[in-house]
């Protein structure tokens, strides 16, 4: 059976949140097919469905949360590289007082969130494939945050000692570090920078394509996009980031091994989905570059087809594209890093940097 390594660092969660995703997403999406099928939903429903969303995943993600982190707590294995948090310490302990103010907020900001999107790509209605695909992605991202924020209150030291403020829950079973979910200045820097860096990407392949023509008395047209044309702008696209995300991600595991050493060997077992894949950064590049042109060249026309959208305007492009770079960015640095840590690649990352040192 294929196992992680022991010295890996989890940054989410601490506590396994499969459970509590898979059962959220299986009730949502039997909510979709009982309620929606098959004339899909309207602007309103989906309002209403961005509410009772909220709440039945606060309900699921808390029981389970709660329920697993208090039997780590009686056999003392709660994290001990827990972040502190004052705010998250003034907030209940209690269960259901945590839970009515975590399903009160996450359903504002769910009824916000959809509301914004809908009305800024102009969907006042959604088919019934379209509507299940779109519930399935916010479904799936509503609950791990929600799992995210209740597994941070319980971490809190307050709660894990067990009300003896001399007592530090330091058993672990490896090097677990929780990460803070709460939103840092930092995130809506990173946002702000994809999207303009999106923008100016946009503008410079338009210019070279022929989409962004500058007029003679200083004026600029954009083109808009069309689902004829997207194709293209997906093989652009996969091109940019099949080529910086592999060589980030490469880089940063490259360092990582020279920091661990031959000593990583033993943390790790080989798993061939991802040991077949080319140790040299080269080859692995140009493998990773033409698997995310090729996804994208189809994945971005046919969301636009599910969506009823034949065309997107420079700045509804925009967003489009910055949200399916966000989704596309986790399950390809999962690969990458999978892929870093296999035994032949650590034993290929040590003999070249010896022999360079040599």
């Amino acid at each position: 059976m294929e196992r992680l390594p022991k010295m890996r660092t989890i940054n989410l969660p601490y506590v396994d949140n499969a459970k509590a995703v898979g059962i959220t997403v299986a009730i949502n999406l039997g909510v979709v097919l009982f309620l929606n099928w098959p004339d899909g939903i309207n602007y309103s429903g989906v309002m209403w469905d961005s509410l009772f969303c909220s709440l039945i995943t606060t309900i699921i993600g808390m029981w389970i949360v709660y329920a697993g982190l208090k039997k780590m707590r009686a056999s003392g294995e709660m994290p001990s590289q827990a972040p502190e948090s004052g705010f998250m310490q003034k907030l209940p302990q209690n269960p259901f007082a945590l839970g009515a103010i975590y399903a009160a907020v996450f359903a504002v900001l769910t009824i916000g969130m959809n509301a914004a999107i809908l009305s800024f790509f102009g969907l006042g209605a959604m088919s019934f494939a379209a509507w299940a695909v779109y519930k399935l992605v916010y479904a799936t991202v509503l609950c791990a945050k929600v799992v995210e924020c209740c597994i941070f209150r319980y971490v809190q030291q307050d709660w894990a000692n067990n009300g003896n403020p001399d007592v530090k829950a330091t058993k672990t079973t490896g090097a677990v570090r929780v990460k803070n979910p709460l939103p840092k200045i930092s995130i809506f820097t990173e946002m702000f920078g994809g999207v303009t860096g999106n923008i100016a990407t946009s503008i410079l392949i338009g210019s070279a394509l022929g989409g962004v023509k500058a007029q003679t008395d200083g004026s600029v047209i954009i083109a808009p996009t069309t689902i004829e044309g997207i194709p293209i702008t997906g093989l652009i696209f996969g091109l940019i980031v099949g080529i910086l995300v592999t060589g980030g991600i490469v880089k940063a595991m490259n360092a990582a091994i020279l920091a661990s050493g031959p000593a990583m060997l033993e943390a790790v077992t080989e798993s061939k989905r991802f040991s077949w894949m080319p140790r040299r950064k080269g080859a692995l590049m140009c493998f990773i570059t033409f698997c995310v042109m090729g996804f994208s060249a189809v994945a971005l026309p046919s969301m636009m087809a599910l969506f009823s959208k034949s065309i997107l305007d420079f700045f509804q492009f925009t967003v489009f594209i910055t949200a399916y770079a966000a989704l596309i960015s986790g399950p390809l640095s999962y690969v990458l890093r999978r892929r870093c840590m296999q035994p032949d690649y650590i034993q290929y990352a040590l003999a070249k940097a010896n022999a360079a040192q040599k």
